[in-house]
């Protein structure tokens, strides 16, 4: 994982969302094990891009 980052919606109680970039290819077996980790903790994957190689996931907190 290169990097992750949060930002919210800027209110109070607004929408709070985590961004991960990978460099390169997603290691599957990694991206699995976050995956149900972060649902695991309130989160629901909102996008994925993939930009220059690098995969961009959005996570978005809904509880």
């Amino acid at each position: 994982m290169f990097g992750v980052g949060g930002f919210s919606g800027g209110k109070a109680g607004g929408p709070v969302y985590e961004i991960e970039v990978n460099e390169g290819s997603v290691n599957m077996k990694h991206f699995q094990k976050a995956a149900n980790e972060r649902v695991t903790n309130g989160y629901r994957m909102a996008h994925v891009y993939a930009q220059a190689g690098n995969t961009v996931v959005v996570w978005e907190r809904v509880s």
